[in-house]
């Protein structure tokens, strides 16, 4: 203990040369003292409010990719943003009916979205670009991808007018913006419609989702462009069950769908047959997701059946490793590009295709780089030569 001779404590309390003993007594009492009248004043004095962690900055890819969406307050536009997506490719086929390899644009789109009054009506212009492809014609605007009208009538009903993609199969409702494979499935390419102009409605009940459309079933004038008031119709209808925390394989998500349509006319842009039929699933346990399909394609000159298995898992958040094992039975039709580029016919049947790949997201399926390779084998129908070969393919895709 210091001396204590003429001093003044803490809390104001002045002494003049008292005793050892009363020195240490009132110094004891007023430490005392002192620290009974802080911790009053802090119980009594409001804290002050915990500062918020700083916002962290938004990283690149957010501003390069955000870069063309503005978004306003003023009661009727809600967001604006131009849109657009590249793909390109390169491919080497080397199969026993002949090798071929080109780099190619697989897509390129430019378009603008937009949301208005409190995002209840939404709308969409997509046009395919043509002339990336080192084919010697200019890059113009070659055919409307989509025009589009969707009013959020509730939260769980949408109505959808004008030139819009029909969700069937698994594998084609997926955007090609995000499919983890270069190409869809065989089977899928060969039965799905084309983007067409139409009217669908889509709606949700608790677990259950369901989805029907009406649409042209061919075109006028020049391809992709404007719909045939005169010519045929045809008709999809989806329905969907969200079976999460059901299956072995869906404890985060899990979608169960059966999906149909009809048409009265076979060619662009109706289906590939006059009937389609596809129950197909997709599921995810953390970093693993299976997607399986099993469809088929009957009427209009057309008897297909098939199944596709497509599990994916992430090694990483941004490397994912991809497999697929598709099979088809009956009139088979070989995939236009690869396949197709090396064979008199691509009428086959009795159709095994397995692909291995590999995904780097550089920022998510904004921008991608994607590398794989497909061996696929084929008997011969209707006089072809049948297939058997490989298809090594490289590529990167990107959106915004």
């Amino acid at each position: 203990m210091p001396e204590l001779n003429e001093w003044s404590l803490t809390c104001g309390v002045e002494l003049n040369s008292p005793s050892k003993s009363m020195k240490r007594i009132l110094f004891a009492t007023s430490v005392a003292l002192c620290s009974s009248v802080a911790a009053i004043a802090g119980a009594v004095a409001p804290k002050s409010p915990a500062a918020e962690p700083p916002l962290e900055p938004p990283s690149l890819c957010d501003t390069v990719f955000n870069a063309t969406t503005f978004k306003f307050d003023n009661g009727i536009i809600d967001e604006f943003k131009v849109i657009g997506r590249y793909q390109g490719q390169y491919h080497w086929t080397d199969a026993e009916q002949g090798n071929e390899d080109s780099y190619e644009t697989r897509r390129w789109r430019l378009g603008v979205e937009a949301k208005f009054f409190d995002k209840k009506v939404f709308f969409r212009h997509n046009w395919n670009i043509d002339g990336l492809d080192d084919d010697g014609d200019d890059v113009e605007f070659e055919s409307i991808y989509e025009l589009l009208v969707a009013v959020n009538i509730t939260d769980d009903l949408k109505l959808t007018l004008g030139k819009q993609k029909p969700l069937i199969t698994r594998e084609y409702r997926l955007s090609s913006k995000k499919i983890i494979t270069f190409e869809r499935s065989a089977l899928v390419n060969q039965l799905f419609p084309d983007a067409a102009w139409g009217v669908s409605l889509d709606g949700k009940s608790e677990k259950l989702s369901y989805m029907i459309g009406a649409y042209a079933a061919t075109f006028e004038g020049d391809y992709n462009e404007w719909f045939d008031s005169s010519g045929g119709m045809f008709f999809l209808a989806s329905l969907g069950y969200d079976l999460t925390g059901i299956c072995p394989i869906g404890k985060d998500s899990a979608d169960l769908r059966l999906d149909y349509s009809y048409t009265d006319e076979s060619g662009v842009p109706a289906p590939g047959a006059q009937n389609v039929v596809s129950l197909n699933y997709d599921g995810t346990n953390g970093r693993f997701r299976l997607i399986w399909d099993i469809l088929g394609g009957f009427g209009n000159g057309t008897d297909v059946f098939g199944v596709v298995l497509l599990p994916s898992y992430h090694l990483t958040d941004k490397f994912e490793v991809v497999g697929r094992y598709q099979y088809g039975d009956g009139d088979v039709r070989l995939q236009s590009r690869y396949e197709g580029r090396v064979v008199n016919s691509r009428n086959v049947t009795d159709y095994h295709a397995f692909y291995a790949g590999a995904n780097y997201y550089l920022c998510d399926h904004n921008l991608k780089l994607m590398a794989g390779v497909e061996y696929a084998t084929a008997s011969s129908r209707g006089g072809s030569q049948g297939y058997d070969g490989f298809i090594f393919l490289t590529g990167v895709r990107m959106y915004f």
